[in-house]
């Protein structure tokens, strides 16, 4: 594992390689994508004169993710005819596209930022990752049967998996009313302190 820089009490939860930051086979070609309990790390190489290249990092925080009804805004969307991935966070939209089982890999980075974001790191799990060759005939026959006969849809009844607890708790720094996701890391917006609920 290469270095991250990572903050104290910072852990690598995934990574993955390699990676398309775009939508479309044009995008710039990333070298890493990292998820960590705090942040989703982007790894670039870029060329500085003729034969040195530079490592960069882009870290953008999990707290800073966008959320609508307390649920965080990454998604795997299909654009054209390719799967990908779509954060939002407060100043920016990231897009990523995986060139190896699209599909699958969007919809597991998709869960595995949402359960990070919200402080649920057990959620996310150790996925067992079959050939791509396999999953996409997997995926293919998957799709094709439920267009066929209607399935992937769930029962009328049926219970979502069991989220984390929403509290109230006041900053440490300042006593302002602070709320989120039990376990979640959150920034005072009076005094900037950041705290786990």
């Amino acid at each position: 594992m290469e270095d991250y820089n990572l903050a104290p009490g910072e852990l690598v939860v995934m990574q993955e390689q390699p990676v398309k930051l775009g939508n479309d086979a044009d995008g710039e070609t990333l070298d890493e994508l990292v998820l960590t309990n705090q942040n989703l790390i982007l790894v670039a190489s870029a060329s500085q004169g003729l034969f040195k290249k530079a490592r960069m990092l882009k870290r953008c925080p999990l707290a800073k993710i966008q959320r609508q009804n307390d649920v965080p805004q990454a998604f795997a969307t299909k654009y054209r005819s390719s799967y990908c991935l779509q954060v939002a966070f407060r100043d920016e939209t990231i897009m990523l596209s995986f060139p190896t089982n699209p599909r699958r890999l969007a919809e597991r980075w998709a869960r595995a930022i949402a359960l990070a974001a919200d402080g649920d790191l057990p959620g996310i799990g150790a996925e067992e990752d079959l050939p791509p060759e396999i999953t996409n005939v997997v995926d293919g026959a998957r799709d094709l049967v439920g267009s066929l006969f209607g399935g992937g849809r769930k029962p009328k009844g049926a219970a979502q998996a069991d989220r984390p607890a929403n509290v109230t708790k006041k900053c440490v720094g300042c006593r302002a009313p602070l709320s989120g996701r039990a376990g979640s890391t959150v920034t005072c917006s009076y005094c900037d302190t950041t705290q786990t609920l």
